[in-house]
This record gives structure tokens, sequence and C-alpha cells, in this order.
């Protein structure tokens, strides 16, 4: 199931994303591929069955949050 979202990104990475894209896909299925590959490299550096993948996502994520707040 597909849920909708909002996301702030720079223009010029969204410049890249339609670029990618083209006439044949949309932005959110370029933006799904990449995520979707993002998450699975993180999760293959994670330790197997202890649930630090999450984490290991969340702490990126957090860290990232704070740096476009400045």
């Amino acid at each position: 199931m597909r849920v909708r979202t909002n996301i702030i990104i720079s223009e010029d990475l969204l410049a890249k994303i339609d670029v990618i894209a083209g006439e044949k896909q949309r932005r959110s299925a370029v933006i799904e591929i990449a995520l979707r590959e993002y998450v699975a490299r993180e999760e293959s550096k994670a330790p197997a069955d202890n649930g630090d993948a999450v984490e290991v996502v969340d702490e990126k994520a957090d860290s990232r949050a704070k740096l476009t707040k400045v």
C-alpha cells in the first residue's frame, strides 16, 4: 500500500530526479527506488537479529535533520 507524504528537498536534487524520471516515470517512483536501495544497504550493514537496523536508519535521519535545520 502506498501512502501520500510530503518531503522537503533541495531544488537541485529535485531537478536531477526530474531528469532521471524523464517523461516515462513519476518523481515518486524514482524516489521510492532510491529509498528502497538505501534502506537495503543500511539493513545489510546492521548486525542480524537484534533490531539495530531501524536504529541505524533513525540515527542517520536525526543527524541529517539537525544539519538541515542550521
